[in-house]
């Protein structure tokens, strides 16, 4: 392991070496003297600010006239600290701080001046809310946790920095409460950061991956958000919240099914009204998951479950239809898919217009020629509102797998195919963890259930499946006025 010099040319020379100066156009090496010392600086043209580095390290260096100092006093930067170790020096530069580095001292400085563009804060993009904040997460790592620390003003909320990707070296933050998380999760999120060796990291969704229980299930088990009122209140009740530098989403983990299904805007509305949200977005999900199989089902095995003026009407309209109704509803779910997909590939307004003018006139067209039935048009259509109702984005990709799964047994078996699929769902997902977590746990689980919501005054306790450290969120009496 490579330790700073006391000669400053040995430094130049491995830091410039490091760096693969003077090949490395965006990196600046400023050479000076300051009280008769040889010194230099280092950073990256566009990561660090310019004016920093002039105003708050060059000049007061400069200015000096006696020999004896103390750079710490000298230097006008916000946070300077000092290295020994030449890696982390270079970790530091490649962040947009600056390195200062003078001749026969050991160690160098290490100056906070990161001062590359990033957005600004904006509106959620996905997570919209009415009656809730109207702020979402950025790229930037440092803007995403003051965001969270807005929220929570508490000295108990701690954050914890290191690094993942052996060769891109990426920013990540860690997350918590302390005195109210279960110290068990938070150094299990470590073990198992710690545990990723891979040479890059794009973003929060290689992360997720990697840390996940089972890599290759059907159900998300980490849950990703772009609100940092969500991920405030997710972390007062017990969770570990994962920010990763250059990501506008934020991990948050463990969860449960029924937490997924859950959105932070219901906490402005008074219990009736959210307990009819949760209620929809249920019957929703359900619409999503059953419809198609079930319609497929009652019309192909079982018909004398519907209503004679029913059956005659779907009748009627597959009369001229030349392929069973399994292949029909498939091919219709494929053009859904497609439709759907290409929408949000075309940039702006246009990609909205074009989902719903392409559905539109691919579905009266091929109605018209009889490729499909307006019966079938219409189940695809329900399904479609189901699952846009369904707050996680990627629980909605394990929706649309699930209903092919529960189309394809109906096909075959009718109504028992479907009972038989959806025992072994249970199953799968009773078999699920996060994090150690019981993915499957009771819908009446803590002291927040899922259905129906109780007003916010009756919320005393957290989610026990969290275990935390601090079990109740309020006393038994929460409005003392009472």
């Amino acid at each position: 392991m490579d330790i700073i010099k006391a000669e400053i040319n040995k430094n130049r020379e491995m830091l410039a070496q490091a760096f693969h100066f003077p090949t490395n156009k965006d990196i600046v090496f400023r050479d000076f003297t300051f009280s008769g010392r040889a010194a230099f600086i280092v950073y990256i043209d566009g990561m660090a600010s310019q004016d920093k580095i002039s105003d708050f390290i060059l000049r007061p260096l400069l200015n000096m006239s006696n020999a004896g100092y103390n750079m710490q006093n000298i230097l006008q930067i916000s946070s300077a600290s000092t290295e020994t170790e030449l890696q982390k020096a270079v970790g530091a530069v490649l962040t947009g701080d600056t390195l200062l580095c003078v001749d026969g001292e050991t160690e160098a400085y290490i100056c906070e001046t990161k001062g590359f563009d990033k957005r600004g804060v904006e509106k959620p993009q996905v997570e919209n809310s009415i009656l809730g904040a109207q702020e979402a997460f950025n790229e930037n790592l440092r803007t995403n946790t003051t965001l969270i620390r807005r929220i929570i003003k508490n000295p108990s909320l701690t954050a914890e920095m290191m690094t993942i990707g052996q060769m891109n070296n990426l920013s990540c933050c860690i997350m918590y409460v302390n005195g109210v998380v279960n110290m068990d999760l938070v150094n299990e999120v470590k073990r198992r950061l710690n545990g990723i060796e891979t040479d890059f990291i794009q973003n929060g969704g290689m992360v997720e991956q990697f840390i996940e229980d089972r890599g290759s299930s059907l159900f998300q088990t980490i849950i990703t958000t772009e609100r940092p009122d969500n991920t405030a209140s997710l972390l007062m009740q017990g969770r570990v919240a994962i920010i990763v530098d250059g990501s506008p989403r934020v991990i948050i983990a463990p969860v449960t099914l029924f937490s997924i299904l859950k959105t932070s805007e219901e906490s402005a509305l008074r219990a009736p009204y959210a307990s009819t949200v949760r209620a929809v977005r249920m019957l929703a999900v359900f619409v999503s998951l059953f419809t198609p199989a079930l319609y497929l089902a009652a019309t192909t095995f079982h018909p004398e479950m519907l209503p004679a003026s029913l059956l005659v009407s779907i009748a009627k309209s597959r009369m001229n239809i030349p392929y069973p109704a399994l292949v029909e509803l498939l091919l219709m779910e494929m053009a859904f898919e497609m439709i759907r997909e290409a929408g949000q590939r075309i940039p702006g307004a246009i990609g909205g217009t074009i989902g719903i003018v392409g559905g539109l006139i691919l579905g009266e067209a091929a109605i018209s020629a009889g490729l499909v039935s307006q019966g079938c048009v219409i189940i695809i259509a329900l399904t479609a509102l189901g699952n846009f109702a369904i707050p996680q984005y990627q629980t909605s990709f394990a929706a649309r797998m699930m209903r092919i799964i529960f189309l394809i047994c109906a096909g075959f078996f009718g109504f028992f195919g479907v009972a038989a699929a959806f025992v072994l769902l249970v199953g799968y997902l009773y078999s699920l963890t996060s994090l150690g977590v019981d993915f499957l746990n009771p819908v009446f689980s803590g002291g927040a259930p899922m259905f129906p919501r109780r007003p916010v005054w009756n919320h005393e306790n957290r989610p026990r499946e969290l275990n935390p450290l601090r079990p109740k969120y309020q006393p038994d009496i929460s409005r003392k006025w009472k």
